[in-house]
């Protein structure tokens, strides 16, 4: 049995053959020849391309692929590994809001003890293609994290890295005893960054805990802090064009960090479990 729901009528959609997938009121879903499908119907768009553009993805994916964020990646697999507790050994994951796939691919799979079968999505199509043609394992689909199509207590443990948070939503697809886990910024994230854009620095604040008890039980926060070291002008423009701080400064401002060849960034994540 599938976990995908179908976006219209929210009956199972199953593999028709090939390249479709269908219900069984007959809508059906191509394939794309990435391997990813879209379920996010039309008059659920609040644009005409929402989400992440090509180049926020492309900066993301250059960034993220030369193992600066590492030790995240490590301190979720630590967390899952020694905090989590499943009945199965099989489980199902969701990367919801997986933009280019980098942590669903490299933190949920190869758990101690765990065979995961891992979906992701996002609201993006840019971002979902390239997951699906990079990161072929996984299955990838297009939807908003707010009316998932997915089916009610089916994913074991759902991973939001830096993405919008939908606690209902979350609480509907998770599984009897499931978890989440919610990775936002911690206070100083990118501080260095911000020092050379704005007069004053304010530190990063988080609702998730808020958010997510009137649906979950907060089992833990972990931080996570660590320094990076770029060395080139090109890294740094990478890990610029992931930030709000690119897409929302003026070109004077950004040109403090944009004329620089190396720096010293310091990331601070805070890593929240919850536990249906």
């Amino acid at each position: 049995m599938s976990i995908l729901t179908c976006p219209y009528c929210k009956t199972s959609i199953l593999p028709a053959n090939k390249t479709t997938y269908r219900c069984k009121n007959t809508h059906s879903f191509d394939i794309a020849k990435q391997g990813y499908l879209n379920l996010l119907p039309v008059n659920k768009k609040k644009s005409k391309d929402p989400g992440d553009n090509e180049m926020m993805i492309a900066a993301r994916r250059d960034f993220l692929e030369l193992g600066f964020y590492d030790p995240l990646i490590a301190n979720i697999k630590k967390l899952i590994n020694e905090q989590l507790s499943f009945r199965n050994k099989k489980i199902v994951a969701l990367d919801a809001g997986c933009g280019e796939g980098y942590y669903s691919e490299k933190a949920l799979n190869y758990l101690h003890g765990l065979h995961t079968t891992i979906f992701g999505t996002d609201i993006s199509k840019h971002a979902v293609k390239y997951a699906a043609n990079r990161y072929k394992k996984n299955f990838y689909f297009v939807s908003s994290i707010y009316d998932l199509p997915i089916a009610k207590k089916s994913v074991d443990l759902i991973l939001s890295v830096f993405s919008p948070i939908m606690p209902t939503e979350f609480k509907r697809v998770a599984a009897r005893n499931g978890y989440a886990i919610v990775v936002s910024p911690a206070p100083n994230h990118l501080n260095e960054m911000a020092a050379l854009i704005y007069e004053k620095v304010k530190p990063h604040t988080t609702t998730t805990v808020e958010k997510m008890r009137a649906e979950f039980e907060h089992v833990l926060t972990e931080r996570c802090t660590f320094t990076i070291d770029l060395k080139s002008a090109e890294d740094l423009l990478a890990l610029l064009k992931m930030t709000p701080y690119y897409w929302s400064t003026g070109v004077e401002r950004l040109e403090n960090i944009t004329n620089k060849n190396e720096l010293s960034v310091t990331c601070d994540f805070n890593i929240d479990v919850f536990k249906k």
